[in-house]
């Protein structure tokens, strides 16, 4: 989104007509003034196509950050905003959300955490960073006790993460335990 030759920052978005369904940003403190509005509409459209649960991520840093590598979507300074999000969708439908986001063309990273706690209650819960990266390929990774496996580079370690969180949530469904 564009206004006036830059680009809008979600701070500039309206609650009630553009993410209604977050209202843990304003809760939680989150400074949108970092983030590229173009990640919270789609964040939001993405809640309305997936039409589950979806818990932003409560720190600062998950969306827009002006410190750490300058090479991460979520870094917002030097002119520049964070085009990244990190999120956790209802227990045991994390990768029915990477589906949905694959849907979204501007869409671009996707990864799926295995060692994250849930914002609710603390328990172990799959969170999913999406961004919105200037790239013609989209990238992919899975990061199991803070080791990163990608789709390309380590395909085994990859698809072992998928694999495990497949079954994690397959367990999760069973029991019903869903918010």
């Amino acid at each position: 989104m564009m206004v006036r030759g830059r680009t809008m920052r979600a701070s500039e978005l309206n609650f009630k007509e553009h993410y209604p369904n977050f209202p843990e940003f304003a809760e939680n403190g989150i400074d949108l003034s970092l983030t590229d509005a173009r990640t919270i509409t789609t964040l939001q459209t993405m809640r309305v196509v997936f039409g589950r649960a979806i818990w932003p991520g409560v720190y600062q840093a998950n969306w827009g950050r002006a410190y750490g590598s300058e090479t991460s979507e979520h870094y917002a300074g030097g002119g520049r905003l964070s085009t990244a999000g990190d999120v956790f969708p209802a227990r045991g439908y994390a990768l029915e959300f990477c589906l949905v986001a694959q849907q979204f063309p501007l869409v671009r990273g996707l990864g799926l955490y295995l060692d994250t706690d849930g914002p609710l209650d603390g328990k172990r819960m799959a969170m999913v960073h999406f961004d919105l990266r200037a790239t013609s390929e989209r990238v992919f990774w899975v990061r199991r006790n803070r080791i990163y496996s990608t789709l390309y580079g380590a395909p085994d370690e990859f698809w072992k993460g998928v694999e495990m969180l497949a079954s994690f949530e397959r367990t999760q469904r069973k029991n019903n335990f869903n918010f």
